[in-house]
């Protein structure tokens, strides 16, 4: 697995870098196709290719039941949000779930105040868990794999993460859900939006925040990449708005913008090679996926990370910046020994 990983991101070349406030993206692209043909969770909900539900009348908090009637493989991504039923969630881990296939979703909850039906089935929120709380609970499942109990996240460090998150952004939401905070933060998240659009032949990013990695996103196909390319930039843009005001002791209101545009540091081409260094390095274990495919999981004392590969190919890779929590982010990362050859081309 080691090697499909280094191959795949050594295949990859970085687009021209985007810089807004403290926030920086090195675009991934890739002029080849991917090998396996897949859909999205959100067009194959829209579609009704799939239909998502509680486990049972009764519900379960850490688990959800998933029909594929389609004739297709449905990719759902690590973090991605599902709406309805008794309370909102966030997958556990990536799943690629093969044709006409029933199997059970491991979710964390994404919603503490509420535990009653609103719907009979999920609908996709548009959106996913924000990258810190991402991952921390990437690092939690890990140790679940470890000791042999399923992709089971740590729930506590779940709420514990979005509501520090609506603290620090003085959001109020009367379950405590993680949507209203990306509903009533629109306005910011429309301006990142529009600093970090898709490029074309993108099939991931390198983001940065105040000139340090944070994470690295990658898909097999640009096509299906396009789905969530918005989605995927609005998590990270969460952990951008925190960090301004981690460094600013006092702001007035409406003065957010005008302050975020002082916070500017931008991330190197060195800074990102040095990051794919350390996911080459890292330590890799292997675990049989809760559908198709291999669960392939990293880990160093610098970053977390999770990918899937099914049969020769790397399907889906997410890799996030290690910190400990109550700290923002992690410092400047150390240098290799051995260099490789960079990435841009």
């Amino acid at each position: 697995m080691q090697n499909i990983i280094e191959a795949t991101l050594n295949e990859v070349r970085l687009g021209d870098p985007q810089h807004y406030r403290n926030m920086s993206v090195f675009p991934l692209l890739f002029s080849g196709k991917s090998k396996l043909e897949y859909s999205m969770l959100r067009k194959a909900l829209n579609e009704e290719y799939i239909m998502i539900t509680e486990i049972s009348e009764n519900g379960s908090v850490p688990e959800l039941k998933l029909f594929n009637m389609s004739e297709s493989y449905i990719l759902l991504l690590d973090g991605e949000e599902l709406e309805g039923a008794k309370q909102n969630r966030a997958l556990n881990t990536t799943l690629l779930v093969p044709p006409k296939s029933e199997l059970k979703v491991p979710v964390s909850c994404t919603e503490q105040g509420r535990w009653n039906r609103v719907s009979a089935a999920f609908q996709h929120s548009g959106k996913f868990l924000f990258r810190r709380a991402r991952g921390n609970k990437m690092s939690s499942v890990h140790q679940s794999l470890k000791c042999g109990q399923g992709y089971q996240s740590n729930q506590r460090e779940v709420w514990e993460d979005i509501s520090q998150l609506q603290n620090k952004l003085k959001i109020l939401s009367p379950t405590s859900a993680m949507k209203d905070i990306y509903d009533k933060e629109k306005d910011n998240l429309d301006d990142f939006l529009k600093a970090f659009p898709l490029i074309e032949g993108q099939c991931g990013f390198i983001v940065g925040l105040g000139g340090h990695v944070v994470g690295l996103e990658y898909l097999s196909s640009s096509d299906c990449y396009l789905d969530v390319h918005s989605q995927l930039i609005e998590s990270y843009t969460m952990d951008a708005l925190d960090e301004i005001l981690s460094k600013v002791s006092t702001l007035k209101e409406g003065e957010f913008r005008q302050v975020g545009q002082k916070v500017r540091q931008e991330l190197t081409i060195e800074e990102t090679q040095r990051f794919l260094e350390q996911i080459w390095s890292a330590s890799q274990e292997t675990f049989r996926s809760a559908a198709a495919g291999t669960d392939v999981r990293l880990e160093s004392e610098h970053l977390v990370g999770s990918g899937l590969v099914e049969g020769e190919e790397l399907i889906h890779l997410s890799a996030f910046a290690r910190q400990t929590r109550g700290q923002q982010y992690s410092p400047r990362m150390a240098s290799y020994r051995h260099r490789r050859r960079s990435q841009q081309r």
